[in-house]
């Protein structure tokens, strides 16, 4: 007999939030395996890799995902914590945000498998998008951050 226990698991990650000329890099998720963020507006970022500080992922996950270069500025004032449900089990995301600094952008030969498009979206239209759990409180502490 199969045993088809569900694994429960928690990440850790780092995201964050660049507003230049009026706008903000964001991406539309691709994940169909967890309907209740596909097809979702959020944030560029990811995990830390062994070794990795959070601004080292940050920068990284970036260009990995958009093209864009950073540079890391200061941690938002706003952590949120999310449960998604897969078919495998329930995962637990604690998210950090960091205010962050264009830098400069290269052309994309492949988008990451998780990003359905990479869009620099108005800052008036932001708080409108379909979107993940705390993606308007992060928007709203970077505002902040800036005076």
């Amino acid at each position: 007999m199969t045993s088809s226990k569900k694994i429960n698991n928690q990440i850790i990650v780092f995201l964050g939030v660049v507003i230049k000329d009026g706008k903000s890099l964001m991406i539309l998720r691709n994940e169909p395996e967890c309907p209740k963020a596909h097809l979702k507006w959020e944030w560029p970022g990811g995990k830390a890799d062994l070794g990795e500080t959070p601004q080292q992922a940050l920068m990284r996950e970036f260009l990995e995902e958009t093209g864009v270069t950073i540079k890391v500025g200061r941690l938002l004032s706003h952590i949120q914590v999310s449960n998604w449900e897969y078919a495998w089990g329930i995962q637990q995301t604690i998210l950090f945000g960091f205010e962050c600094k264009f830098i400069s952008q290269t052309k994309m030969d492949k988008m990451d498998h998780h990003a359905k498009k990479v869009e620099w979206v108005g800052i008036d239209k932001i708080k409108k998008l379909k979107s993940l759990p705390g993606t308007n409180e992060f928007f709203s502490a970077a505002l902040k951050s800036r005076g």
